[in-house]
């Protein structure tokens, strides 16, 4: 009996051991991060506490891409704009909040539905033989999606073969 009761002790241990460490897991690549400007919707351009800029610029290949005009602008979630929007297609970024609040620029993709990390843009991944490099104000820049855009800000980000 007590032989038994040892076996069953071992098994429930290691059972609640392996269950512990695979659900406290967050390596997973599809999780969302949860920016506020990311959330906030505006009816109108009246009582805003920030109206700042940012230009924004992708290269993927050696082609830059057009940044639509109205991202972030009547969405299924928000009548109105976003924190962060487009009105025209220019790639200059409108960043606008009710209240003092920080703007990653993961939020703008995240806002797009667009894809936005140090591994991958919009569909294109790092591998052996390509990079993404992001430069704000013709620097280099490692935040990549975490970075927190600044009103003036000139920024490029770029897939190229290395």
């Amino acid at each position: 009996m007590k032989v038994e009761n040892v076996v069953l002790s071992t098994l429930a241990f290691f059972t609640l051991a392996f269950l512990v460490l695979t659900l406290n897991t967050s390596d997973s690549p599809s999780e969302e991060k949860n920016w506020r400007i990311a959330s906030v919707c505006l009816a109108d351009h009246n009582s805003l506490s920030s109206h700042d800029h940012a230009q924004l610029t992708i290269v993927i290949n050696g082609s830059e891409i057009d940044i639509e005009s109205n991202i972030g602008i009547g969405n299924p979630d928000c009548d109105g704009m976003k924190g962060i929007h487009t009105h025209d297609n220019t790639g200059r970024l409108h960043i606008e909040t009710p209240s003092p609040m920080p703007a990653p620029l993961g939020a703008f993709f995240e806002i797009w539905g667009e894809s936005f990390s140090e591994n991958e843009i919009m569909g294109y991944k790092n591998d052996s033989n390509h990079e993404i490099v992001l430069t704000v104000n013709g620097e280099i820049n490692e935040l990549y999606d975490e970075y927190m855009m600044q009103d003036g800000d000139q920024i490029r980000i770029e897939y190229r073969a290395i």
